[in-house]
């Protein structure tokens, strides 16, 4: 079993949004996939109350988590058979972040390439290298195409120590309206410009994990 963990020490840099349609993603995939939500706005349970009124199907399992049990959840979640679990975090709760880099295999860690949202990764890198998790910036790009304005985020992000997902993530509409009706973006739009996008981030996580299916558990 692989932990992914989506930590940002600044709120609303769309860990939510990205963890919910990667797990989606993941699912469509073929693996058996749980997101854990250490956020005390609990978006990703609400996410998930909204799926089982719908009728929806039921997975990825999605639940709210307090960080102090996230070790023996995470137990329950192997035994069961999970592939891979999503740890969705808040910004600046040091316990969330603590226990969830702790955790990970592999953080993620989303941005707007702004010199506002840039200035804020400084805290979060310090925590990672201190914590020798390996970690890359997911970049959420505000349109298709910016090619120059990436560019220059992804050179900020080097020059300090980081590495950047190397591959297109954009700040789409589809993303939260999937979110809105209890679904992933490959659910809601599967052959949209946005669901191809998170399939291709969703590839190049997988190989990043290594990952590989295992057969016929289901995690609970």
């Amino acid at each position: 079993m692989k932990i992914v963990a989506f930590t940002s020490d600044k709120g609303g840099m769309g860990k939510s949004t990205a963890a919910l349609n990667l797990a989606c993603a993941a699912v469509e995939d073929g693996f058996e996939v749980a997101v854990l939500d250490l956020d005390p706005q609990a978006s990703v349970g609400r996410w998930a109350r909204l799926r089982r009124r719908e009728k929806l199907p039921a997975r990825p399992l999605a639940e709210t988590c307090v960080p102090i049990d996230v070790e023996d959840r995470l137990a329950e979640l192997r035994a069961a058979g999970a592939d891979l679990v999503v740890l969705d975090t808040a910004g600046r709760d040091n316990n969330a972040i603590t226990a969830a880099i702790a955790a990970a295999d592999l953080v993620l860690v989303p941005c707007h390439p702004t010199d506002l949202e840039l200035s804020t990764l400084g805290p979060t890198f310090a925590r990672l290298r201190a914590e020798q998790t390996g970690h890359y910036v997911l970049l959420i790009d505000w349109s298709a195409g910016a090619l120059r304005r990436r560019q220059d985020a992804t050179a900020a992000i080097e020059r300090a120590g980081g590495r950047v997902v190397p591959v297109t993530y954009t700040h789409r509409a589809d993303y939260r309206l999937a979110l809105e009706q209890g679904q992933g973006v490959t659910e809601f739009q599967p052959w949209q410009a946005a669901a191809q996008e998170i399939r291709a981030v969703w590839g190049w996580l997988r190989g990043e994990l290594a990952l590989e299916r295992r057969t016929n558990t289901q995690a609970a």
